[in-house]
C-alpha cells in the first residue's frame, strides 16, 4: 500500500511544491490549506492528491481532519508541518499581540498537529514528523527577531520531541531553508510602527536579500520528499548554501563567546 503524507500550508511556495513532489512519488497526499480555492491547478492532474481545508490555529478542526484522513487511509505515515508566516519588524516595533499571533501559527499550531498525530504513530511504532523551520531559527536576523524566535522555539521543541519518540520508532526532522524565493515575502506581516533608529538594520537586511544566493525550490523540496519516511532520516537538513554559512557563523560565534568567558563560567562551579 502507498504511504500517506499530510502536509500543511500547501497553497504556495514550499508547501505547493511538496505536494507535487510526493504525488510524483505515488504517495497518498493530503494537501491542507486555510482556503481550498487557492489550490494549484496542477493538483487536479493527480488522482492521489486530496485537498482539505485546515487552519492549524483551530485544534478542533485539526482533530477532525486527522480523524477523517486516518479513517480513509488507515494511518498517516508522514506529517509535514509547513504552514507558517513571518512577522517583520524590529523587536521594539512589534506588538505583543502580533507576537502572540506569530506563535499561534508557527509554534502552537505545529504543536497541535503533532499532538493530534502522535497517538497513531505510537500505536504503529512508526512515523516521521518533518517540521519546516528556517535557518533563522539558528541565527536570528535583525528586523525578523520575532519570526526567528518562533522558529528557534520550533527547533528546540523538535529536538526534545525527537529524543522522546526515538525508541518508539518515530523520526523527527527539522528542515532549515535559507535563501529561497517563495510565497514567504507575500505572507510576511509588516509592522505599522516604524522607528527611524532601526532603518539601518532594514537597509542591511534588504541588501542581504538582494545579494544572497538563491536556491531552487523544486530541488529543495525534492530532497525533502526523498528523505521522508526513510529508515535513517537526518535530524536536521539545511537547504541552500546560504543557510550553511549562517549556521557555521552562528556556531563559531557561540563557541568563541563561551571560550572567551570560560574562566568566569568555571568560577561558578
Amino acid at each position: 500500500m502507498n504511504k500517506t503524507v499530510l502536509i500543511t500550508g500547501t497553497s504556495t511556495g514550499f508547501g505547493q511544491q511538496l505536494v507535487l513532489q510526493f504525488a510524483k512519488r505515488d504517495w497518498n497526499v493530503v494537501a491542507t490549506m486555510r482556503d481550498t480555492s487557492k489550490a494549484a491547478l496542477e493538483f487536479s492532474q493527480y488522482g492521489n492528491i486530496q485537498v482539505l481545508e485546515l487552519d492549524i490555529t483551530k485544534p478542533a478542526k485539526i482533530h477532525q481532519v486527522i480523524d477523517a484522513v486516518t479513517r480513509q487511509y488507515g494511518q498517516i505515515d508522514v506529517l509535514l508541518n509547513n504552514a507558517g508566516y513571518a512577522q517583520a519588524g524590529a523587536f521594539e516595533e512589534v506588538t505583543v499581540d502580533q507576537a502572540r499571533e506569530q506563535y499561534e501559527t508557527n509554534v502552537f499550531g505545529v504543536m497541535s498537529t503533532i499532538q493530534a498525530v502522535l497517538p497513531q504513530m505510537r500505536q504503529h511504532r512508526s512515523g516521521h514528523i518533518i517540521n519546516i523551520s528556517s535557518m533563522g531559527g539558528v541565527q536570528s536576523l535583525p528586523t525578523l527577531s520575532i519570526y526567528c524566535s518562533s522558529k528557534a522555539a520550533l527547533e528546540n521543541l523538535s529536538e526534545g520531541l525527537a529524543a522522546e519518540v526515538k525508541e518508539l520508532g518515530i523520526h523527527v526532522t527539522l528542515v532549515e531553508p535559507a535563501g529561497f524565493k517563495t510565497g514567504f515575502q507575500g505572507n510576511t506581516q509588516e509592522t505599522t510602527s516604524l522607528i527611524p533608529d532601526y532603518q539601518a538594520k532594514y537597509d542591511w537586511y534588504h541588501e542581504l536579500a538582494k545579494t544572497a544566493p538563491y536556491g531552487n525550490v523544486e530541488k529543495a523540496m525534492s530532497a525533502v520528499a526523498d528523505i521522508a519516511g526513510t529508515d535513517n532520516p537526518p535530524r536536521r537538513l539545511a537547504l541552500g548554501s546560504m543557510g550553511l554559512v549562517m549556521a557555521r557563523t552562528q556556531l563559531h560565534s557561540m563557541l568563541e563567546e563561551y571560550e572567551k568567558w570560560e574562566s568566569v563560567t568555571a568560577s561558578a562551579d
